[in-house]
């Protein structure tokens, strides 16, 4: 028993040894030279518009700010080329090139003291609506909803790519307040620090077509959008075969409306690039916060910079659905 009592003091000392040393080790990082991030979708039939700012290093946390001083140009195969003015919504903007299905483009963007890039995009030709269906349903809660199917006929002998999202001409109205300082204390008994605010003035009200969010146990889709409420897959599970979507929305959105509201059911044909964009940006949401993951590179197809130049078309069907009233709406119960 004195032996085994020795041996696990000395086992003891020697972990207190180990984790009482502490030593700083300085590690030379070579800066990496800031480069230009240039983002834009390209669609059919559409005004060009370009988000451009820079990179910025691991332990910058300032805000991201747009680069204003950017000569931007927009080429077509035909050899007729613009130059983008940046203007409202801190986008670089043309509206002098007709973009169409079928057709590439290449976008150039040049900065002082910053190396050019550029990057290429072809417009993929959109997949018609064959059917889309819809029917009322009450979940197990008692709430309405709208159960959909979309059809379509996937062109044959080629990947094609698509994301399928579900808008309505219903406005929200947003307000943006000017919030002051109103009050700041010390609450002893909870030892804290309490800051009171008072909304001052409106800043600014603005109106939002309202996307509607919604469901899809669907076995094609590879990736759900969180962000926007849009669905990515690709045909490889169908290609050339006509293919039937199905999901389901809740109508809760409908509890304000003073009108009918138009449903629009979006079928939007993307490329190869925004669709991998769009699949590995949403990977990389999910594994930054988790210390186990393996991080993940979001795809970029700009030469010499980051971001996505992707090219886009979009086939839309609608309906109307009338207002509802309800007296506790996310309990379904109608007025």
């Amino acid at each position: 028993m004195k032996n085994i009592s020795i041996k696990i003091v000395s086992l003891l000392f020697a972990a207190g040894l180990i984790i009482g040393c502490e030593k700083n080790v300085d590690i030379d990082i070579d800066e990496i030279e800031t480069m230009l991030v240039m983002n834009g979708l390209l669609s059919a039939d559409s005004a060009v518009d370009i988000y451009i700012t820079r990179t910025r290093h691991i332990l910058d946390n300032m805000d991201i700010n747009v680069l204003t001083g950017v000569k931007v140009r927009i080429y077509d195969e035909s050899g007729n080329s613009d130059s983008l003015v940046y203007g409202s919504g801190q986008l670089y903007h043309s509206n002098n090139i007709h973009t169409g299905e079928g057709k590439t483009y290449r976008i150039t963007a040049e900065m002082e003291g910053m190396e050019s890039v550029e990057a290429s995009c072809t417009i993929p030709y959109k997949v018609p609506l064959k059917k889309v269906d819809t029917s009322g349903i009450v979940d197990e809660w008692g709430n309405r909803q709208i159960s959909f199917e979309i059809i379509f006929d996937d062109p044959p002998g080629e990947d094609n790519y698509y994301m399928f999202s579900i808008g309505s001409d219903k406005v929200t109205q947003y307000i943006e307040y000017f919030y002051e300082l109103d009050t700041l204390y010390v609450d002893i008994e909870k030892d804290t620090v309490v800051i009171g605010y008072r909304r001052d003035s409106i800043v600014n009200i603005y109106g939002v077509n309202e996307n509607i969010w919604f469901s899809s146990e669907d076995l094609a889709v590879d990736q759900w959008d969180y962000q926007s409420g849009r669905i990515v897959f690709s045909d490889k599970l169908f290609d050339g075969k006509t293919y039937s979507l199905n999901g389901s929305f809740d109508t809760y959105f409908l509890y304000d409306a003073s009108d009918s509201v138009t449903i629009y059911m979006n079928l939007h044909t993307i490329n190869y690039d925004y669709y991998k964009y769009l699949d590995t940006r949403q990977d990389h949401y999910y594994a930054k916060d988790d210390l186990f993951a393996v991080p993940v590179v979001v795809h970029n197809n700009i030469e010499n910079g980051l971001g996505i130049l992707g090219g886009m078309s979009v086939a839309t069907d609608s309906f109307k659905m009338a207002p509802m009233r309800y007296d506790y709406w996310y309990y379904g119960y109608e007025k």
